[in-house]
């Protein structure tokens, strides 16, 4: 057997460079400005020579950095949470930061259960999208008691506790449009599929729907909102019941519960948009393939996860800067909508 060769070290690097070891650290560790840029060609050809790596735990003992970022979110299968994802982990690359993403499955426990591993491998914070069940008054208090105990500079995302650092989208304003939207195509007769009211995300958009419902002297039934969560399984469900219940436009919380809602207007034997309008929200990949191309709020995912890096970043750096940062959603009007024939 080939015994395991030594590892190489940043004094071999510097003298196949021919430059000190300084300068090796200075530029493998990207503060290379005052370096003339021939050496540090010369200095990256010698490390891809040599095969050299950095020790992530010795370099990790004299910063007391690991330049890594851990991220929970509750489902990793949900378009938004996937282009969130990908959007931080290309931010965060740039600042020169890893990421280990734990997905929690909408689980309480897992959530518990990450963030203390996450605290265990040291990261440097935390982009947290906890559980619709971290919302309840128990587990509330305990997310909160962990967090204040592990000292670990964190950041909410998409979902949150309004006394605590976050990045969202404006949940309240950007359904107040699509509501708007539905309202000004003369429907008056709307039912909503929200995703859990524990989250505030769904809270502030049912209050956008019934702000604009209410400038025109209209309500929300309560028979007319069907809560679930952001999945497809829901939007069939909330769809079946509202569609049943006569409604002629249908607000979907998510994209993915509008694919529900119009799996469930074709068993029903109902079409989109001549019998039922249908609005969504996010602007998933599926939105513009459908059959019928789904009307929807785009979320600018890739500026608000840009941000809630910065947010992190700053804090990791002993900033504090600001504490919440939201953005508005972009109608995105397409063929699922149209005039009510009440209109």
């Amino acid at each position: 057997m080939s015994e395991k060769r030594a590892r190489v070290t940043i004094r071999e690097v510097a003298q196949r460079a021919g430059v000190s070891q300084t300068t090796v650290s200075l530029v493998l560790n990207g503060k290379d400005a005052s370096i003339p840029v021939p050496t540090r060609e010369r200095v990256r050809e010698a490390a891809r020579e040599l095969h050299y790596s950095t020790d992530p735990l010795a370099r990790a003992l004299v910063t007391r950095r690991t330049n890594i970022v851990g991220i929970v979110v509750p489902d990793i299968a949900n378009p938004f949470f996937a282009q969130a994802v990908r959007c931080m982990q290309v931010a965060l690359a740039e600042r020169r930061y890893d990421v280990i993403l734990c997905n929690s499955e909408e689980r309480f426990e897992n959530d518990l259960r990450y963030i203390r591993l996450l605290a265990g491998r040291s990261v440097d914070g935390l982009i947290l999208t906890p559980s619709a069940e971290a919302f309840s008054p128990p587990e509330s208090a305990r997310l909160r008691a962990l967090l204040a105990q592990l000292d670990i500079p964190y950041i909410f995302f998409d979902r949150y506790f309004e006394d605590m650092p976050w990045a969202a989208v404006d949940n309240e304003g950007s359904a107040y449009l699509a509501a708007g939207e539905l309202l000004a195509h003369g429907h008056r007769v709307i039912g909503v599929v929200t995703g859990p009211l524990a989250l505030n995300s769904s809270r502030n958009r049912l209050a956008g729907v019934r702000r604009a419902l209410g400038e025109y002297g209209l309500i929300l039934p309560d028979d007319l909102i069907f809560e679930g969560r952001y999945d497809v399984e829901t939007g069939q469900l909330g769809g079946e019941l509202l569609l049943k219940r006569g409604v002629s436009a249908v607000f979907a919380f998510s994209d993915m519960q509008a694919c529900g809602v119009y799996a469930s207007a074709r068993r029903m034997g109902k079409r989109i948009p001549e019998d039922c309008s249908v609005i969504g929200f996010d602007d998933s990949f599926c939105s513009s393939v459908l059959d019928v191309p789904l009307s929807t709020m785009r979320q600018p995912v890739q500026e608000i996860a840009s941000q809630a890096c910065n947010m992190l970043l700053g804090r990791i750096g002993g900033g504090q800067g600001i504490s919440s940062f939201s953005l508005p959603a972009r109608l995105i009007a397409r063929a699922s909508v149209k005039n009510s024939e009440n209109a």
